[in-house]
């Protein structure tokens, strides 16, 4: 019994097809994304220079003015240059899905704002580090992943440049700051803490986006295994899985030398008439014979036994660790609940039967996992031959019993 070709499925609704703001970002077209990516790194320059700005009016002795006045210079330049490839990048979504030249200015600005300020200010290690790394983290979800590996590669070895300089003659330590941020007392200032204080209102923003954007990856990941593993309409493993599955489960089996009788049996069901039932009710009421049907099995099914869709209307079963008599009186039993089983579909009450074939390893000719499918599927040919709503046990099998 060949298996039957599933209906194509309707394709899922896009997320773009939606507001944005009702969609995931990682759903967005690339340029979209850079354009929230680069809203967020707006916070970095804006808040260090609020904070550098409040500190330097409560205690301005504590600062080098040329420093604190190239920072603030830098932070204006790099809200200006974000800004204005924000507002382009707006006009340009229209007509232009991607645009990897902003993509390249998020990153490299926010690199070059943090880096030059940890280093300004001595923090590098520590807060610089913090904010590079956490930024760069929520980059790559939104960003080319092969440009954030270049910017990790960029970042390390500067960083140990900089440790360099901090214990080199050459070089002045915290260059922003001409006085300890201590007081007599050798408590810190207070006008240094509230900077900080805004500092840290940015790495709780950073972290919360960055709680997202993970617990997002992990969300599509979950969805991406079950896509790959389980049956969209039954939710019954699909028949990659399943296979899968049956080449772990005959392996174990062949590790016992020899294999003890009834190792692994497999059940092949096939539901009968199921094109009439399309062709006469729609495919709507096919589709709620299988998901019954499956229904059924799956209330049958041991935990440790695998229910797989195999094809169309047909549906395989592993039993690891059943002789072909119990797999025979559990074929026989699935078939007598489904010809039980009545599905009301627009007033109408639908019954359905099936066909099973029962194999099961060791037995002759019975060698693999292909072959083990294979004598199933004969027998359930016989079954459907020979009047359908039936069970058949595959015939070289019979000698093992």
């Amino acid at each position: 019994m060949k298996p039957k070709k599933t209906s194509s499925a309707k394709p899922l609704p896009s997320a773009i097809s939606q507001p944005l703001w009702q969609s995931s970002p990682m759903d967005w077209q690339p340029i979209d994304r850079f354009i929230l990516l680069a809203s967020l790194v707006l916070l970095a320059p804006g808040c260090f220079a609020i904070s550098l700005i409040w500190a330097s009016l409560v205690s301005p002795e504590y600062f080098n003015t040329s420093i604190l006045y190239g920072l603030l210079g830098l932070y204006a330049i790099h809200i200006l240059v974000l800004a204005g490839f924000i507002g382009a990048a707006l006009k340009r979504r229209k007509t232009h899905p991607d645009w990897p030249l902003f993509e390249n200015i998020i990153i490299g600005g926010y690199i070059l704002t943090v880096m030059a300020s940890g280093y300004a200010t001595g923090a590098h290690f520590a807060e610089g580090l913090l904010l590079l790394f956490l930024g760069v983290n929520i980059t790559s979800a939104l960003a080319n992943i092969d440009k954030i590996r270049f910017s990790y590669w960029f970042v390390v070895p500067a960083m140990l440049v900089m440790g360099w300089m901090d214990f080199s003659s050459q070089f002045t330590f915290a260059p922003l700051m001409e006085l300890p941020l201590t007081d007599a007392d050798g408590k810190p200032i207070m006008a240094w803490m509230i900077g900080r204080a805004i500092i840290a209102g940015i790495l709780s923003i950073l972290i919360y986006v960055c709680i997202l954007a993970v617990r997002r990856w992990v969300q599509r990941e979950d969805l991406y295994r079950e896509m790959s593993t389980i049956d969209g309409l039954t939710r019954l493993s699909n028949r990659s899985s399943f296979i899968q599955r049956g080449h772990e489960e005959l392996a174990r089996a062949k590790r016992q030398t020899p294999p003890p009788p009834g190792s692994l049996a497999c059940i092949m069901l096939d539901l009968d008439h199921f094109k009439f039932i399309n062709d006469t009710w729609g495919h709507h009421a096919g589709d709620a014979v299988l998901v019954t049907a499956s229904r059924i099995m799956m209330e049958n099914a041991r935990q440790y036994d695998e229910v797989g869709r195999y094809g169309g209307e047909e549906f395989a079963v592993l039993l690891p660790g059943v002789t072909l008599d119990t797999a025979a009186a559990i074929a026989e039993r699935l078939r007598q609940k489904i010809s039980e089983a009545a599905v009301n579909i627009d007033g109408h009450t639908i019954s359905v039967t099936a066909s099973l074939g029962v194999a099961c390893y060791p037995a002759p000719d019975i060698n693999d996992l292909n072959d083990l499918l294979k004598a199933a599927d004969a027998a359930l040919y016989q079954a459907k031959t020979g009047g359908r709503n039936r069970v058949k046990l595959a015939l070289h099998t019979l000698t093992t019993e």
